[in-house]
């Protein structure tokens, strides 16, 4: 199924392997790296395939790596795919040597960034480039999605999240399998996959604290408040988040602190759940029943940040996305840096924007106008809005069009 949907990707993976080059492909489980490899390679000839999801070859390859090198010689493939290579590490010396020797092509994925990143991995450094595969970003998902400016496609969205597998089941409509997917994952994968990989002892902490990361996400954390609620160490809740940081389950989103600026700014980092409706399944929130304008517009607001992120990720623009918040009260939500500007977002959950919405953004665009010249409110109505000289509300859909749109002034 998900080889219907075109990832922004599979161009930049094409022409990498048609220049003869092996790359990483990271990025969380069911993201869709197999299946769009599999899309990309079904036209090439004379490729293998190891997925170290399967335990008998896992184990077989653990015991006797050198086995990986002899038989990939014997095949004399032109392209070697290797599948979730965080679970055998020491497998990517034995590529090494291959890309040595034969020059030939690997594509590699994995879920965790952990393990490969522990003292002695071999990564491949000058041998392979590096990608990252993230859920749907708005491009993607339009392109297969009916109805899809209409507000309660943007409320499946903000429940259900944009997994590949997810989007299409929630396209026919297949609700309850949906939720139960979602649940299954946080079940098999955010709790027993990481806490095996990462040798987590305190399983019952470690469910706890899941529940309340996805309450949390999104928010400016205090680690030692959050251990209080839930009981552990606050040394253990940083090494928790530590570990979904690097199972690529959550994004780290800093605070922009300008060096000139006078104001006391809140410099704690936030994290987001890369997908919302994990994020909602993790904190048990799986409905669009009985959600509050309050919780909507949190979602709301969760989910615009990660669509920034996949855009800049996916595009491989030399950008990054921050938040910004005065002690004292102003705050904006989304702050992206691009082409040495700052571009501030406000996400409201409202569709119909008024001047008193955007007085934060009025706020940073007058202390920072060096830098910042244009700001965007985002909201689910259908048009843009001129608020302000420099202030455009935006449909949640045209979201993208922030890095084309000129200052409204001009």
């Amino acid at each position: 199924m998900e080889d219907m949907i075109e990832r922004n990707l599979k161009n930049e993976l094409k022409e990498t392997i048609d220049s003869n080059h092996s790359f990483f492909l990271f990025g969380p489980r069911q993201t869709g790296k197999t299946t769009l490899l599999n899309a990309i390679l079904e036209i090439y000839p004379n490729v293998i395939n190891y997925s170290f999801l399967d335990v008998a070859l896992r184990q077989r390859i653990e015991k006797h790596p050198e086995a990986f090198r002899q038989e990939i010689e014997m095949a004399k493939p032109g392209i070697i795919i290797i599948d979730e290579v965080q679970k055998v590490p020491k497998i990517l010396d034995e590529v090494q040597y291959l890309i040595d020797k034969y020059k030939w092509v690997f594509c590699i994925t994995g879920s965790s960034a952990r393990m490969l990143k522990r003292s002695g991995v071999n990564l491949l450094a000058g041998r392979a480039i590096t990608f990252r595969l993230d859920p749907l970003d708005l491009t993607e998902r339009m392109l297969f999605t009916q109805h899809f400016t209409q507000t309660n496609t943007l409320k499946k969205i903000l429940t259900y999240g944009d997994l590949p597998e997810i989007s299409l089941l929630l396209e026919n409509n297949k609700v309850k399998l949906v939720e139960n997917l979602l649940r299954s994952y946080v079940e098999t994968f955010l709790e027993e996959e990481i806490r095996q990989e990462t040798l987590i002892r305190n399983i019952g902490g470690f469910s706890n604290f899941m529940k309340m990361a996805a309450e949390m996400s999104g928010k400016i954390l205090n680690f030692r408040e959050l251990s209080q609620d839930i009981g552990i160490a606050h040394t253990t809740v940083s090494s928790f988040y530590n570990v979904l940081h690097d199972c690529l389950v959550i994004e780290e989103i800093q605070s922009l602190v300008p060096l000139s600026s006078r104001r006391r700014l809140a410099k704690s980092s936030k994290y987001l759940f890369f997908d919302i409706g994990v994020r909602n399944a993790a904190g048990e929130m799986l409905t669009m029943e009985g959600v509050d304008n309050e919780e909507w517009g949190y979602r709301f607001e969760h989910w615009i940040g990660l669509q920034l992120i996949r855009y800049l990720r996916s595009r491989n623009l030399n950008g990054k996305l921050y938040y910004w918040r005065d002690h004292n009260g102003p705050e904006v939500d989304w702050v992206v840096e691009w082409n040495n500007r700052w571009i501030p977002i406000e996400v409201k959950f409202n569709n119909n924007p008024q001047r008193k919405h955007i007085k934060h953004l009025e706020t940073f665009l007058s202390e920072y106008n060096k830098k910042s010249s244009i700001g965007y409110l985002i909201f689910p109505g259908e048009r843009p809005m001129k608020l302000a000289e420099n202030i455009v509300a935006l449909p949640w859909f045209q979201l993208y069009d922030i890095f084309k749109l000129p200052n409204p002034g001009d």
